[in-house]
């Protein structure tokens, strides 16, 4: 009986994200932005030894950033692999769906280079989630001098995600080498529309999930090169 529920309440939301779906790539976004978008470089986090020890397990570390009167859950992951072997697989957005999980759709459709080394990348994505698939629009901002890939949706462009912001910041390993620390951060707005369990699914894997994929691939090329 349970397991009919749920079935019912999935089939539900499965007709009501159909109904309302509005990606569209020629149409502008409702708004321009409503959360605030994080900054390139260095996030202000201080790594005491309990999170050390933690990270030198292989293990993820969850903190909090400040952002103005709250805050947003930040990662920290440890990789055995080099920064520049990490930044290629954060970066092959066009191989994200054999790499990252529910992503059915990642594809590039601009690519701008801009002065300083910087690279403006704007990305379609699209996720499963449950019964749902999401689509939406991402503008990246990669800055090699900082360490830093930002981005926010491309609001020119009519997401099915209210709002999204987040960065990536890879440096060397303090101390191994051919190792790579990782520190990763999102935040994201739903529609109304939008069921709760897909909320919650993104919500509590988010973070984690992210940090993990990057880690296996990134380990696996590294093995590859031969500098694992």
């Amino acid at each position: 009986k349970k397991m009919m529920i749920v079935l019912l309440h999935l089939a539900i939301a499965f007709l009501l994200v159909n109904a309302v779906e509005c990606a569209s790539p020629s149409e502008a976004h409702p708004h321009n932005g409503k959360v605030t978008p994080f900054k390139a470089g260095k996030p202000d986090v201080k790594l005491g030894s309990k999170a050390e020890t933690l990270l030198s397990s292989g293990q993820p570390y969850q903190t909090q950033i400040k952002n103005g009167n709250s805050g947003r859950g930040l990662v920290v992951q440890d990789i055995s692999s080099p920064s520049s072997i990490v930044w290629s697989t954060i970066l092959d957005f066009d191989r994200y769906t054999e790499m990252v999980p529910r992503t059915v759709v990642s594809e590039n459709y601009q690519v701008n280079k801009k002065g300083g080394g910087k690279e403006e990348i704007l990305t379609r994505m699209k996720l499963s989630v449950v019964v749902t698939k999401m689509e939406f629009f991402i503008r990246h901002l990669y800055q090699p001098s900082k360490n830093s890939l930002t981005w926010t949706l491309d609001y020119n462009r009519k997401s099915d995600i209210d709002d999204s912001c987040g960065f990536w910041y890879v440096i060397p390993h303090p101390t191994l080498p051919n190792s790579s620390r990782v520190y990763y951060s999102v935040e994201v707005s739903m529609f109304d529309w939008v069921p709760k369990v897909v909320i919650d699914i993104l919500s509590k894997k988010a973070l984690t999930e992210a940090t993990g994929w990057v880690k296996k691939h990134s380990e696996i090329k590294a093995r590859e090169m031969g500098v694992a």
